[in-house]
């Protein structure tokens, strides 16, 4: 069996890295999923969030 070399290892999770790294900016280059300030408000308030404000006040 041959012997452990820590550099091969460094070498192959670099590599990784690199690659996902690449694999990663393609993939959300085709992307574009732009959200109006209205449309954020409005998937918060979906899921049952508030404003600090209003939780303060003790708003609805």
């Amino acid at each position: 069996m041959r012997k452990f070399h820590l550099k091969s290892l460094l070498l192959g999770i670099g590599m990784g890295i690199v690659l996902s790294s690449f694999v990663g900016i393609i993939h959300s280059a085709g992307m574009d999923n732009e959200l109006t300030k209205e449309e954020i408000i409005e998937r918060a308030e979906y899921y049952g969030m508030v404003f600090h404000e209003e939780f303060i006040e003790g708003g609805d």
